[in-house]
């Protein structure tokens, strides 16, 4: 009797730890949000906000409005490092600012946006929440590090035109090394079958963009190489101030992206002062333009980075810089 109480045991606890895991083990389609195409789709970066509770806000917003409303966008991504410092009314205070323009908005994370009066866990939870435009999706508990890997399709005629591809870059290693943190592997994972998925329901592979904020360690490779003329690297735009803080561990993803053929271009923030876009190995690496003169700056690249997405699946960038005088 008592083997067999043993055994329905032990049956009850294969069957709990099985459904567990089926419920932290979510489809890759529950990661992807959608919103309307439309011709040459304008993508607003804001990117190194750092608001906190002691910063004269309305003087930021008053200039990021001029970023915004010069952008034109259909979509803006908050691209990491949104706070510092802030408590839970600042960073409602943030968003609903960016919601009231009424267009799409995502947001990733940085290594500053634990630093602050609230939790990651209850950032997401908020904006797992927020309706209204906000485009986020957090799957707690799913088995993919960080807190908000996700996509968004830019639909058109049922089908994924481009695909905005968001991950945490999460935030600091304190391993063999002290430092930046990078991209793990099951993030990695999560993004081959999301392309592969989103091949498979558009019957074609789908052009994507990614938007993170601590940049890859190819960022440096790519303007080494240009800088000594190697026809890899092509630089088209602007430049690096400074080296790149990107983590020392490479977990390859880039040569994931140049394996799957989907992504064309990769967007970052975190360096303030460097704002680089360099055709690579056939990917453009970005730096998007540090978005008000929190921490530290330059005043001359102050402002937003716009990709647009052409009818022909083409991208091409635009940058907006401004200046605090426009609003003192």
């Amino acid at each position: 009797m008592k083997k067999i109480l043993s055994i329905a045991l032990c049956i009850a606890m294969l069957l709990c730890v099985t459904a567990c895991g089926e419920e932290n083990s979510p489809d890759i389609s529950e990661y992807i949000l959608e919103t309307e195409y439309k011709p040459d789709f304008r993508i607003l970066q804001l990117t190194d906000i750092h608001l906190a509770n002691k910063d004269n806000r309305q003087l930021h917003y008053d200039f990021l409005d001029l970023t915004i409303s010069e952008a034109d966008a259909d979509m803006i991504v908050l691209c990491g490092d949104n706070f510092t410092f802030a408590d839970r009314a600042v960073a409602k205070e943030l968003f609903a600012f960016i919601d009231s323009y009424g267009i799409p908005w995502s947001v990733t994370f940085g290594n500053h946006d634990e630093q602050c009066y609230f939790s990651v866990d209850w950032l997401t939870e908020y904006l797992n929440e927020f309706g209204s435009n906000c485009l986020f999706k957090d799957i707690p508990n799913d088995g993919v590090f960080g807190y908000a890997n996700y996509a968004v399709n830019l639909m058109e005629d049922g089908k994924a035109k481009e695909q905005i591809i968001i991950f945490d870059s999460n935030r600091y290693y304190y391993g063999y090394y002290q430092g930046y943190d990078w991209i793990k592997d099951d993030q990695i994972e999560w993004y081959e079958k999301l392309v592969k998925h989103t091949k498979a329901e558009n019957g074609e592979t789908v052009p994507s963009v990614c938007f993170f904020h601590i940049p890859i360690p190819e960022f440096q490779t790519a303007w080494d190489e240009a800088q000594a003329g190697s026809s890899d690297a092509i630089l088209e735009y602007g430049e690096m101030n400074e080296p790149c803080s990107c983590p020392k561990h490479n977990s390859g993803l880039f040569d994931k992206m140049l394996e799957l053929g989907s992504t064309k271009a990769v967007c970052c923030g975190h360096d303030h002062v460097n704002n680089s876009r360099i055709l690579y190995k056939g990917i453009y690496l970005i730096y998007g333009v540090n978005s008000d003169d929190r921490i530290y700056y330059n005043e001359n690249m102050m402002g937003g980075h716009v990709v647009v997405v052409h009818d022909d699946n083409s991208l091409s960038f635009e940058h907006i810089y401004h200046s605090y005088e426009e609003v003192q």
